[in-house]
């Protein structure tokens, strides 16, 4: 990061206001590295001064380093405002978004499309190009206004926030295929957006404080409209979740992109389980099922790192612990039971045991890719490494063999647990849900606590 290291030509001590005549009292000498620095060199005090925007100074707030509880005034409010910038607009385009697809279900309009030579990808594409587009544009022109006020903005900006542009319209293609009338999709879309909004908009405040900021890809557009700049690493490890929850939210939504679907007033629970089943023929089919809910696992495994790493590590381990449990349960269970339900596959307790093996393996394999989470964007954080439990923040290669292996005998127990009770009825699957996170949880605590 510019101004790593201490500054701009100044002394070695690092700006002492003590007894060299050079300074007079301490930071007058301008060539010393002080505060106002237009090349945002380390300050006396510690700090980095960023170059300024323009005639106001939206760019030119100090920062530290460090969990957010170490920032001194004033608050990083450059960040606050860049991350605002960007999301705001996309949650006017989903509104009109969503609007239009349910207005085709409503209308009845999508039937002729239906029958039309073309596929439903290609329909789905086709309406939401637009809006796509659209979003794109008003990103173009925020950074544009952004490098106008002095800004130095480029492509990299418009290109990270493009993951979740598409995002946001995946969820909201998925919620206009669940909801009954326009009230539900206003309570869909509200929910997705806020989540979507925090997920995005919190971590990329502490843009200059800690590496958890490389969660959200708003972070990415602030560094490089500031001049900071981003490795290939940060920029794949800010984007590339992002980019894949949205192919799956796109990809179960055309699983219920059918008439029988498409004009059925079901609950959205129940289109829910529809996707999810849409997707599964037997047993084996569940394993990939499994493994494509992985990166909705990810993202919301790094929101909750993001959201509680600020704590202190007694309170966020344990905290973090009990959230990945039950996020990793019901990424499991859910498909499960939606087989379940739509008569996948047999009731007895063999297949009970295969589906759940099914299930476990497929999420094993899947969950491996967040090795790549310390190597790239989270080294060093003790709270990431609770999450994704790799070990790497221990340097041991046999602790870090050990919990790349491990889980695998976990997920297929919980699974096995889940697939129990959901072959009996709705009941028995949440207390079979429950007792896997409980496993689920005893095992964070009594092995991956003593290890990482």
């Amino acid at each position: 990061m510019r101004g790593g290291d201490g500054g701009g030509g100044g002394s070695d001590d690092g700006g002492d206001s003590g007894g060299t005549g050079t300074g007079g009292t301490g930071g007058g000498d301008t060539g010393s590295g002080d505060a106002g620095d237009p090349d945002g060199e380390t300050t006396d005090d510690g700090s980095i001064g960023a170059p300024s925007l323009g005639a106001f100074d939206l760019f030119g707030t100090t920062e530290s380093t460090g969990s957010p509880s170490d920032i001194s005034p004033p608050f990083p409010f450059q960040s606050l405002v860049l991350a605002f910038l960007f999301v705001l607009p996309l949650n006017f385009v989903i509104q009109a978004y969503g609007s239009s697809m349910l207005s085709e279900r409503l209308n009845r309009r999508g039937e002729l499309l239906l029958v039309a030579p073309v596929s439903p990808a290609e329909i789905v594409f086709g309406k939401t190009l637009p809006y796509l587009a659209a979003s794109l544009a008003i990103t173009t022109a925020v950074v544009a206004g952004l490098w106008a006020l002095g800004g130095e903005a480029g492509p990299l900006s418009v290109l990270a926030v493009l993951p979740l542009a598409l995002l946001f319209l995946a969820t909201t293609f998925l919620g206009s295929m669940f909801a009954r009338s326009f009230k539900e999709l206003t309570f869909v879309t509200v929910t997705a957006s806020t989540v979507l909004t925090s997920y995005a908009f919190v971590p990329a405040i502490f843009t200059q404080t800690s590496p958890v900021a490389f969660v959200s890809p708003l972070t990415v557009a602030v560094r490089d409209l500031t001049g900071a700049g981003v490795t290939a690493g940060e920029f794949a490890f800010a984007t590339g979740p992002v980019t894949l929850v949205a192919g799956v939210c796109f990809l179960l939504g055309l699983g219920v992109y059918r008439e029988e679907d498409l004009f059925t007033q079901r609950p959205v629970h129940l289109k829910a389980l529809d996707a999810l089943a849409g997707r599964i023929r037997r047993p084996r089919s569940l394993l990939l099922v499994v493994a494509l809910l992985v990166p909705f696992v990810f993202v919301a495994e790094l929101l909750a790192v993001a959201l509680l790493f600020a704590l202190p590590v007694a309170v966020s381990v344990p905290l973090v612990f009990a959230t990945i449990a039950v996020i990793e349960e019901l990424a499991k269970g859910l498909p499960i039971y939606a087989g379940y339900v739509h008569g996948r596959y047999d009731r007895s307790m063999a297949v009970a045991v295969v589906v759940g093996a099914a299930a476990g393996v497929g999420f094993f394999l899947a969950e491996k890719v967040s090795l790549a989470v310390q190597l790239v964007g989270l080294p060093g954080t003790e709270v990431a490494d609770a999450a994704f439990q790799t070990g790497l923040g221990t340097q041991n290669p046999a602790i870090i063999a050990l919990l790349a292996v491990a889980p695998l005998a976990l997920h297929v127990l919980t699974s096995i647990l889940s697939a129990f009770g959901a072959s009996r009825d709705r009941t028995g699957f949440v207390v079979g849900l429950f007792a896997a996170i409980a496993v689920h949880l005893v095992y964070n605590l009594a092995v991956v606590s003593r290890l990482v």
